[in-house]
């Protein structure tokens, strides 16, 4: 097993160890060796959950033999489980068995078991992940960036910012003038593209920004920021259509599965910190998506193309 997975298979037992302390995803992360924002990630796609999805289940499936036992109040299981107040703890606790706190402490009632996961990773074959390595060099950029919590929600919140970037008129007029440069990423790509943090966040969010590439200095009302060189694995997802808003969210979910899941526990690059881009393909009433992750560029043979089997 990769060390990367080693260590990530470590974090979750370290959830157990510590299941009614206080866990962080920073302090998790760390244990990683991984950034905050591809260890959330990894733990969705290996997982199936997100980091606070995960911990607030077991925890609430674990609460039944703290009230079962009788040593505890119901105050004091809800402080245990990190709810801010009872009232808090009564609502996930009722919406995940089905049952009050009250009802389960004082009778044979049925509730729900959410085990612990173990990470096993099985090797599967038949299907292609297109993927290539490129180095860009540094650039800046113009758009709108906002910060977002990194849980369950994620996708759903920048999907907003997609929606208000493309209402934007100023942006859209930008897009139009010569201070955007429209080919940057090549041909048939779409001028508009999302970075994930191009600034550090704060532990527990993710920096997102939506915008476009500059080909002169400007002074603009929108943020504008500096990426440096880097070198990039830039994977392409199969062809979609962009009419269909769930056609996007499938495609993303997919991609972001096989990277996670198969492709980066499982070959010999190295993610890095830094700025992760997502760019667009137009192929008419069809698009790809491109997710290009930051890697150490040691040995690595820069613009060459690949197929290779998820694993």
């Amino acid at each position: 097993m990769p060390k990367d997975i080693e260590r990530f298979a470590a974090t979750l037992s370290y959830i157990e160890d510590h299941l009614f302390e206080e866990i962080s995803l920073g302090v998790l992360a760390k244990q990683a060796l991984l950034s905050e924002y591809t260890f959330h990630r990894f733990f969705t796609y290996l997982t199936g959950y997100s980091f606070s999805t995960y911990v607030r289940n077991r925890r609430l499936s674990e609460a039944v033999d703290l009230l079962k036992n009788g040593n505890l109040t119901i105050d004091e299981i809800s402080d245990q489980c990190g709810y801010a107040n009872r009232s808090a703890f009564h609502r996930a606790f009722c919406k995940f068995h089905n049952q009050t706190p009250s009802q389960v402490k004082d009778s044979k009632a049925n509730v729900h078991f959410f085990p612990p996961i173990r990470l096993k990773i099985q090797i599967e074959g038949g299907n292609l992940l297109n993927y290539r390595i490129e180095r860009l060099p540094g650039f800046k950029m113009i758009g709108r960036m906002k910060q977002y919590e990194l849980d369950e929600h994620l996708f759903n919140k920048t999907g907003k910012q997609w929606e208000a970037f493309y209402m934007d008129q100023s942006l859209r007029t930008l897009a139009e003038s010569s201070a955007v440069k429209k080919n940057f990423f090549g041909a048939n790509r779409a001028p508009y593209f999302a970075v994930g943090n191009p600034k550090t966040p704060k532990s527990g969010f993710l920096n997102y920004f939506t915008g476009f590439v500059l080909n002169q200095s400007i002074i603009d009302k929108h943020t504008i920021l500096e990426i440096p060189r880097q070198t990039y694995v830039v994977f392409t997802s199969e062809p979609y259509d962009y009419r269909v808003t769930a056609n996007v969210s499938a495609a993303y979910h997919r991609l972001q599965q096989s990277i996670f899941n198969s492709w980066l526990p499982q070959t010999k690059y190295v993610k890095t910190s830094g700025a992760e881009l997502e760019t667009y393909v137009s192929i008419e009433n069809q698009a790809c998506l491109e997710i290009w992750l930051p890697i150490k560029d040691e040995g690595v043979n820069v613009n060459e193309t690949h197929n290779e089997r998820k694993s």
